[in-house]
């Protein structure tokens, strides 16, 4: 055995970097993180149990080819890390395409919300290093030219096949159709086989997701348009064919975390009003289940809201019959798993820095932590070693610049996300009342515009404040919409100063309007030219840290911050009066058009033409031979 490094040496690290600062609480993010630090032996019951499920249907050995799992636990026992352990083998052996849902926002537009899910979920590399999505299309195409391509072959090959064939993908999606008659939209296959175009793929997902695309983009592809009032009524249909389509090729394992909020659906809604967050998602889960030809549904929360949420249900026993068949329990620790866990964090750090502890769990006390352990949770052991591990107390506000620095560098996916900007908009808003900004003194913040059927909910919020002596009321709508009469819409709705109360209306928006869309323009023309309203546009650089902020304090552990931290780590590191995106809203209006904003249409013909640019006539040929289109 080797000698052991100095304890001078050992020491002088340990002051320097503390391993489990930040690292005790699995947050949503950590699901994808591709370092995934786990000790296989914890909840070994849970992951194992899922996972062979996953295995029997595979094999044809469970006659349902559908199952459902709850994992019950109290907050910091591991059920998101045993959700992570589960994606991370499905990615590792293909054996299945992990779908993720942890976020939940307006939840009368639960549905929706799980739509958008799914796509993100697909967009991450499957077990064939490419998006799940050009998997899924990669199994589609093989089987409509009755075929075994892999993915890349079919994704190098395809800007050339398109540039020699504009109907390829047309062709290629009747082919997938005499070969899947059941499928009722074939639109949807058709986004899907898009996807194997990179340039087109993030327009094709976004349409998958039920955004809307611009006119330009939708007529390219060939995508229907549709208004979020049809959109709606089509999105449980679209759920259940994508599903259907995965089913096909491999097994949807789709987990269902962060269930224990504590927010309650619109008392406006009918079907859902009154509702917590958990009985809500419990009845989609159903609805999901209930749809699916093969996979499985796993649910994580707390026993105590499983057992008392669910009984006020009238449909308790259906759900639980089908989202349920087996309930997991995570126990809590033991004395010798709390070794284990410890030792094994500690194992990782210590050869990181290549060095040698006296003993595995150096430098804390093996029958302290035996103690400590006996009947706790990961998080609490975690916890603990954190702030006994360093000599040097460490001031939460760099404690949470460390985690919102990981927050931050896992964001993705967010531009065309529009209650998600807007949401953290109104967030970072609240921090700075009181405060002068750009001439503003901000008062509050509505979140709540009435009447709210004046603008069917697309006014995201109203500033309130004060400036030059005289009442400022800012009503403030993100559009981020592909789609000429949803923006038009929006636009609208901001003139309305009378009936909405506002002074003036300001749209958030960093993609263009296009030329055809005169609805559009024509509000735009009254609210800047005449109304004295404005357009703000924004770069990702100045959304990113705001949405930043904004998770961070959803998934801020209360036991080891408080509000008043989190205010001053706000004031210290990212004061929000000194966002640019911010201060353009709130400054006087310039009445003109921003002048960089992104033009979608022409950005995806450029993508495409940088695509085969490159491409020789044979390489399209043999391209088109590939498809079977030639």
């Amino acid at each position: 055995m080797s000698a052991s490094s100095s304890i001078e040496t050992l020491n002088q690290v340990i002051r320097e970097c503390n391993p489990f600062e930040s690292n005790f609480i699995v947050k949503s993010h950590h699901v994808w993180d591709e370092d995934f630090l786990d000790l296989p032996c914890l909840h070994a019951h849970a992951s194992e149990t899922i996972l062979e499920a996953v295995t029997k249907i595979n094999s044809g050995k469970l006659k349902s080819k559908t199952s459902g799992f709850a994992v019950l636990a109290p907050k910091g026992v591991g059920k998101t890390h045993v959700l992570s352990r589960i994606r991370h083998h499905l990615k590792q052996t293909g054996e299945g395409f992990f779908i993720y849902m942890c976020e939940y926002g307006n939840l009368s537009s639960i549905r929706h919300q799980f739509l958008q899910s799914l796509a993100f979920s697909l967009k991450k590399l499957g077990s064939q290093g490419v998006m799940q999505w050009q998997e899924l299309a990669t199994a589609l195409a093989n089987k409509g030219m009755g075929k075994d391509f892999a993915p890349q072959q079919l994704i190098e090959r395809f800007p050339q096949a398109l540039a020699r064939n504009p109907q390829a993908v047309t062709q290629l999606t009747q082919k997938v159709l005499q070969k899947c008659p059941e499928i009722d939209n074939p639109y949807i296959v058709k986004a899907i086989l898009w996807t194997l175009s990179q340039a087109h793929a993030p327009f094709a997902i976004n349409w998958l997701a039920g955004r809307e695309l611009s006119e330009a983009q939708a007529k390219m592809m060939d995508l229907p348009d549709v208004s979020k009032e049809n959109r709606e009524t089509e999105v449980s249909s679209n759920i259940s064919q994508i599903l259907n389509l995965i089913s096909y090729h491999t097994t949807p394992v789709i987990c269902f975390d962060e269930l224990d909020g504590t927010e309650l659906a619109d008392e406006a809604d009918p079907m859902l009003g009154g509702y917590s967050r958990a009985q809500v998602v419990a009845s989609l889960a159903k609805d999901v289940y209930n749809s699916l030809q093969r996979g499985i549904i796993v649910t994580a929360l707390y026993a105590q809201t499983w057992r008392e949420e669910f009984q006020s249900i009238s449909q308790s026993g259906a759900i639980k019959d089908r989202i349920a068949h087996k309930e997991i329990a995570l126990t809590l620790l033991k004395p010798d798993d709390t070794v284990m866990l410890v030792a094994f964090w500690l194992e990782n750090f210590y050869t990181e820095k290549g060095l040698i502890p006296p003993h595995a769990v150096y430098p804390f006390d093996e029958n302290s932590l035996r103690e400590l352990g006996n009947g706790a949770t990961i998080r609490e052991i975690l916890q603990w070693c954190a702030q006994n591990f360093s000599p040097v107390k460490i001031d939460p506000i760099e404690k949470l610049e460390k985690i919102y620095q990981q927050v931050e560098s896992t964001l993705d996916d967010f531009s065309d996300d529009s209650e998600k900007i807007a949401n953290a908009l109104a967030f970072v808003l609240h921090y700075i009342r009181g405060k002068t900004v750009e001439g503003v003194t901000l008062k509050k913040i509505d979140r709540e515009i009435n009447p709210k059927w004046k603008h069917k909910g697309r006014i995201n919020f109203r500033i309130v404040g004060e400036e030059n002596g005289k009442e400022v009321k800012i009503g403030v709508c993100v559009s981020q919409d592909s789609n000429g009469k949803s923006v038009g819409a929006c636009i609208k709705y901001l003139t309305l100063y009378s009936d909405l109360d506002f002074t003036r209306g300001c749209l958030v928006r960093s993609k263009s309007i296009q030329k055809n869309w005169q609805v559009a323009k024509v509000y735009l023309k009254q609210l800047l030219d005449q109304q004295g309203g404005e357009w703000v546009s924004f770069k990702d650089e100045h959304i990113k840290p705001l949405l930043a902020l904004h998770k961070v304090h959803k998934e801020l552990d209360r036991e080891s911050f408080t509000e008043e931290d989190f205010r001053r780590f706000i004031d210290e590191k990212h004061p929000v009066e000194t966002n640019l995106l911010v201060c353009e809203i709130l400054s006087d209006p310039s009445g003109q058009n921003p002048e960089e904003v992104i033009d979608e249409d022409s950005e995806l013909e450029r993508l495409f033409s940088e695509e085969i640019a490159s491409a020789s006539d044979d390489e399209i040929t043999d391209a088109l031979e590939l498809l079977s289109v030639a």
